[in-house]
């Protein structure tokens, strides 16, 4: 559905050449949430308007369903729908059904297609008590349900998000998770581009990372986690171990005390490591209260990789 092929792309900046982006490569299919992250100045800003035809690469192929953006632009752009941050996705002063309405004539719409659409979509995004209210009164939340409403209006293959839950509450970003699932479920390819890692984990298929202009890490997102999976434990002892106690499990973990209480955070490289410890509290005859498994975040994944660590 969306191909990527050595794109390149330089700027000239106060008299200095910048790549922004060195050679990205990449293709994702229908069904999927593909997700596009990178630091600040990455170059993922300019890939994502690389593949809109906002941005003329350098170098570098870019098709959409067979259709290449560079040479086809118009043909291309009928096949993609866009919620970009910072963009005009709505118009404040226009009520909601307005906005529907002068966006799907934007996008050639009209007729009975339009006002089906219009009908099928406010009713899916829960925004029938609302379609004569102004877009500006809007909770944040509404208003990117209403953005992403009149991005499916077109009913297009591919569909970019850009930030989609910032500026959300908790209850507004679960909502929107659903969302993007469900349009994924129907068939389409969600390029979703957001430094929300929770969204990213919850929602995402394959994820690739970009830094300084290139491809750092692409896979699935399980797959990338479990690369930096962690064996850590938080242990809690039931009672305080001796002062010579102590020594010996500080060259095991992190110790934090609270009266009587004492917790090891410990973290090893191999499962059988933590029989070493195990050992040693045995000796001791120290009681263990709980022993709890830690997981890694998609956030701390994401800094280990562009810091270019691997464990």
């Amino acid at each position: 559905m969306l191909l990527v092929e050595g794109l390149r792309k330089t700027y000239r900046d106060k008299g200095r050449v910048v790549e922004a982006v060195k050679g990205i490569s990449f293709s994702a299919k229908e069904g999927e949430v593909f997700a596009l992250l990178g630091p600040n100045g990455a170059g993922k800003s300019t890939t994502i308007k690389s593949i809109l035809g906002l941005v003329i690469p350098d170098e570098g192929r870019i098709k959409v369903g067979g259709i290449d953006v560079l040479k086809h632009r118009k043909r291309a752009l009928r096949m993609m729908s866009a919620v970009l941050e910072g963009n005009r996705n709505v118009h404040w002063r226009m009520t909601v059904i307005e906005n529907m309405k002068y966006f799907g004539a934007i996008r050639g719409l009209s007729g009975r297609f339009l006002k089906s659409r219009i009908r099928n979509l406010i009713d899916r995004f829960g925004l029938s008590e609302h379609v004569k209210k102004l877009a500006g009164q809007l909770s944040r939340g509404y208003q990117q349900k209403l953005a992403v409403a009149i991005s499916l209006l077109p009913d297009t293959p591919v569909l970019l998000l850009d930030e989609p839950t910032l500026g959300l509450d908790v209850e507004s970003s679960r909502e929107m998770r659903k969302i993007i699932r469900d349009i994924a479920s129907e068939g389409k390819l969600v390029l979703l581009s957001s430094h929300d890692m929770n969204l990213v984990e919850a929602v995402s298929d394959r994820v690739m990372i970009i830094n300084k202009g290139k491809v750092v890490a692409m896979d699935k997102t399980e797959n990338l986690k479990e690369m930096f999976r962690r064996r850590a434990y938080k242990i809690v002892l039931e009672k305080k171990p001796t002062p010579s106690l102590l020594e010996k499990l500080k060259s095991f973990a992190k110790i934090s005390e609270n009266g009587e209480k004492v917790t090891l955070d410990v973290e090893f490289e191999s499962s059988s490591s933590i029989y070493d410890l195990f050992e040693i509290l045995k000796e001791e005859r120290v009681p263990i209260k709980s022993i709890e498994s830690e997981d890694i975040d998609f956030e701390e994944v994401f800094i280990k990789i562009v810091r270019g660590e691997r464990s």
